[in-house]
């Protein structure tokens, strides 16, 4: 599956680093996280995919031909995904609190897109920040900087 990714994206494995691989692995796993916060309310609009988009070429820079692409892996892993605690826990173990906070943030700002917070979408930011293990500041701080940016 690594090897697909990186294909995807535009990396050989044979000359991928391992700070390449991580960058894929913590890609994949944002997109999917952004992607499960976009239908959190059993609706997803064009907005909040538009968002995800967004989100991801901030965070890791990349092109729109390869975030295309790890959309694509993305809905794939997240239509095939039993739960996510998988996904956090490979978050925990390769992102810093600052990148778990970055991608809160994100998630804010797809929930907040269709300007209105269902409380499924709440849930669903709670649980991430949980299982993300951030500070209930972080939380908060994470929805207030989104709204700004929503705002402006």
């Amino acid at each position: 599956m690594l090897n697909l990714i990186m294909k995807a994206i535009g990396i050989n494995s044979g000359d991928a680093s391992r700070e390449d691989t991580g960058l894929i692995n913590t890609g994949l796993l944002s997109g999917i996280l952004l992607l499960e916060a976009a239908h959190s309310d059993y609706h997803c609009s064009r907005e909040e995919l538009e968002h995800v988009v967004d989100t991801l070429k901030s965070m890791y820079g990349l092109r729109q031909d390869h975030v295309d692409e790890l959309m694509v892996l993305a809905r794939a892993e997240r239509e095939n995904a039993v739960d996510l605690h998988r996904f956090t826990r490979f978050a925990n173990e390769k992102m810093t609190r600052q990148e778990k906070v970055t991608l809160l943030e994100g998630i804010w700002r797809i929930i907040l897109a269709d300007g209105r917070i269902d409380k499924y979408e709440e849930h669903y930011a709670r649980k991430i920040s949980d299982l993300l293990w951030l500070d209930h500041s972080d939380y908060m701080d994470a929805k207030k900087k989104a709204g700004r940016d929503q705002n402006s």
